[in-house]
């Protein structure tokens, strides 16, 4: 081969390289510019601002008001449990003796449901979640006041009507345990998604079989 032509054709190969590396440098340093310059764009246009600040005030506003769920519904579970349990001593689960309740006792129950359903009438407008589970305690509640209204009935009704009316209570009394257990499932969703960890907001009761679980995680784990 001749050695010019080779000279050449490596002077060639080492200018194309060259240029090469140049062109990929420049390229490069078009795309930074393009980057740093829609980063820029992006942080200075006012409706990306604007729509930034919503979000942040809505994340802010949801974490405040599933925080205040979650308290309110501790205090209404701590105010049901005593309630509950002497519920299901006047209607049992599993066959066992009924203990009866006095129409003194019954009308406790109705103090303590009755506010209950109050305090969960109004509720403020938020997240789609948030006002899922809010919703679902209130309808909790709600049929755990009408089984207290029922087995009150029954107290003064023939014996006939009395089953019937205390057999109604305790299907009332039933589905609002499990209508709350679906209302505590999804409140320690959005808990967890707030960022404040699992809270377990579950009702102490005998379970009928229908009413969710609280899963296993540790009490706020999971939170940020």
């Amino acid at each position: 081969m001749n050695p010019d032509a080779a000279a050449h054709g490596s002077f060639r190969r080492g200018m194309l390289a060259g240029a090469g590396a140049v062109l990929g440098l420049v390229l490069l340093a078009g795309l930074v510019a393009v980057l740093v310059t829609a980063g820029r764009t992006a942080s200075t246009d006012p409706t990306r601002q604007l729509a930034d600040h919503i979000r942040a005030q809505d994340a802010a506003r949801n974490t405040q008001q599933v925080k205040a769920l979650t308290a309110q519904a501790r205090r209404l579970a701590t105010r049901l449990a005593p309630v509950l349990r002497q519920m299901e001593a006047a209607m049992p689960h599993e066959g066992r003796a009924p203990q009866p309740a006095g129409a003194a006792k019954a009308g406790r129950w109705k103090a303590v449901t009755s506010t209950a359903v109050a305090a969960l009438a109004h509720p403020p407008s938020g997240d789609t979640d948030y006002n899922v589970a809010r919703s679902d305690f209130a309808a909790a509640v709600r049929a755990l006041d009408s089984a207290v209204d029922s087995y009150r009935l029954a107290l003064g009704a023939p014996d006939s009507l009395a089953k019937r009316l205390t057999a109604a209570a305790a299907s009332q009394r039933d589905q609002g345990i499990d209508v709350w257990s679906i209302g505590a499932t999804e409140l320690d969703a959005i808990d967890i998604d707030a960022g404040l960890g699992h809270q377990h907001v579950f009702l102490q009761v005998t379970p009928d079989g229908q009413a969710l679980a609280p899963d296993d995680q540790p009490e706020g784990s999971g939170g940020r």
